[in-house]
């Protein structure tokens, strides 16, 4: 379920709500400032996740046997 809502005066005024009295909800920014910070560490992340995925070996660096990718598809496909 999501129920939109706006912060007016430090309160949180929701649009059609129906929920009851003391039901815990969880709050995410959609825009505005916070919303922003919450994106930039969201990019920042994946940007560490990224970098630390290229920095792995690759099969070719493991054991190079000299049987390219190009080899591979003659073999396959002929040519």
């Amino acid at each position: 379920m999501v129920i939109k809502g706006t912060v007016h005066n430090g309160m949180i005024r929701f649009e059609n709500s129906e929920l009851p009295e003391g039901t815990q909800v969880l709050i995410t920014p959609m825009e505005g400032p916070i919303a922003k910070v919450v994106k930039e560490d969201s990019l920042e992340q994946l940007k560490r996740e990224v970098h630390r995925i290229a920095s792995l070996a690759s099969e070719s660096d493991i054991d190079d046997d000299g049987f390219s990718g190009a080899d591979h598809d003659k073999l396959l496909y002929g040519g």
